[in-house]
């Protein structure tokens, strides 16, 4: 009965260990970055939030997942960057605004 108990703490071990998969950044300050994280109810995030420190200046830049795909065992993620919803840096130009100087 001992051993019974063993195995099956043994087994519940194993499956509640937290499953993670790769994230890769493309675009914006995170551009080529990669980290592990941890899925979320079993997925990966479909939006991910970034704080990241450019020239001096702390903001906060979001990413929407795109492309799965497994490598090696594991799930890789591709986030790319969605400047419409990214803090925008002192001194970027608005790409929209005509310039007044010529």
């Amino acid at each position: 009965m001992l051993r019974r108990y063993r195995d099956g703490m043994s087994d519940a071990t194993q499956s509640a260990e937290p499953r993670k998969y790769v994230a890769e950044y493309a675009g914006g300050p995170l551009d080529g970055q990669t980290e592990h994280r941890f899925l979320v109810d079993g997925q990966p995030e479909e939006r991910l939030a970034q704080l990241a420190l450019v020239d001096g200046t702390e903001a906060m830049f979001d990413y929407v997942a795109g492309e799965r795909r497994q490598l090696n065992g594991e799930t890789y993620v591709t986030f790319t960057f969605d400047a419409d919803l990214s803090d925008t840096l002192q001194g970027q130009a608005d790409p929209n605004e005509e310039s007044r100087h010529l």
